[in-house]
């Protein structure tokens, strides 16, 4: 009997699992925010950051119960301000500045979990704010030879360009310390769109003007070509000059007069820097002028007229 009654109990304890003492509740508190970044842009302090998407104890946040601004020259008697609530990822904001015109300020920010339990406060962000910054001018593109060059009036005291091509999103092009932009890097042929910031530092932006659009056009002829000889012998004259060295160069054109007639061109866009004109008669006199034609089909003014006598 006492053998039956112990065999039931084994069989009733190895059909159980065996239960541990319970875990503790999570805390759910936000891992703390390591990028956060400010400035000054107009009349606003924006910022960015990252929402965190877990917990101090690794495991998913999928939402936040609140998230807060610190701001102040002092972190004890700082200004809270509540932002506006979002899912964990790229976070942007902006507050307005006027408060702490004048004043170098520290910001910083934390986020509250679902159960009420906050962060520690970011990595702080110092910025010296400053009165707004004037938005300058619309900036005014020309088509010039070298590139685009850009002019606008703005009270400074220091400007920032960015471009876009097409529809694309505007990029940071270049600093200059001048209302006046030389873009060498240009295609003709590609439309750009030119957008100009005023800046007084690292951290303190105008607000960014409304864009200029361009597409440059290459109408710009090569350079007028150098150094033109004509040497007669008994069979032709022969014509010599500089080689162009135009990016964009295609060919020359000859052009003869005889005996002081007009001008009439003898070799369309010929590719070498020499001709040798056979088609002349002892006695008479010939003038040569050449021009330079690039691959747009843009032509230079002519050389000065050379002169000799056929054999």
């Amino acid at each position: 009997m006492k053998r039956w009654v112990l065999s039931v109990t084994a069989a009733l304890l190895s059909g159980c699992g065996y239960v541990g003492p319970p875990l503790p509740p999570t805390l759910d508190i936000p891992v703390t925010i390591t990028d956060f970044r400010a400035w000054e842009y107009g009349d606003n302090i924006e910022f960015v950051f990252t929402l965190p998407n877990k917990t101090t104890e690794n495991l998913d946040l999928t939402s936040v119960r609140s998230i807060e601004l610190r701001a102040g020259e002092d972190p004890s008697q700082s200004k809270i301000i509540t932002l506006p609530i979002a899912k964990p990822g790229p976070y942007t904001g902006r507050v307005p500045a006027q408060t702490w015109i004048g004043k170098t300020i520290l910001l910083a920010v934390r986020a509250t979990g679902p159960k009420g339990k906050a962060s520690d406060w970011s990595n702080p962000s110092s910025l010296a704010v400053i009165p707004p910054l004037a938005t300058p001018s619309v900036p005014k593109p020309q088509n010039v030879e070298q590139g685009v060059e850009l002019t606008w009036t703005g009270s400074g005291p220091h400007y920032r360009i960015f471009r876009a091509e097409a529809d694309g999103q505007p990029q940071r092009l270049a600093d200059s310390d001048s209302p006046r932009y030389l873009d060498e890097t240009t295609v003709y042929g590609t439309r750009y769109q030119y957008l100009i910031q005023a800046i007084a530092g690292e951290n303190q932006w105008s607000v960014l003007t409304d864009a200029a659009q361009i597409t440059p056009v290459d109408t710009f002829p090569p350079a007028v070509p150098e150094g033109l000889s004509a040497v007669p012998t008994p069979q032709s004259i022969e014509l010599a000059w500089t080689r162009n060295t135009d990016m964009d160069f295609r060919g020359y054109n000859v052009f003869r007069s005889v005996d002081n007639g007009p001008f009439v061109m003898i070799a369309p866009l010929i590719e070498a820097p020499t001709y040798s004109d056979s088609k002349v008669e002892a006695g008479k006199k010939y003038r040569y002028e050449i021009s330079a034609v690039d691959l747009t089909g843009n032509e230079s003014a002519r050389t000065a007229p050379v002169e000799a006598a056929a054999q």
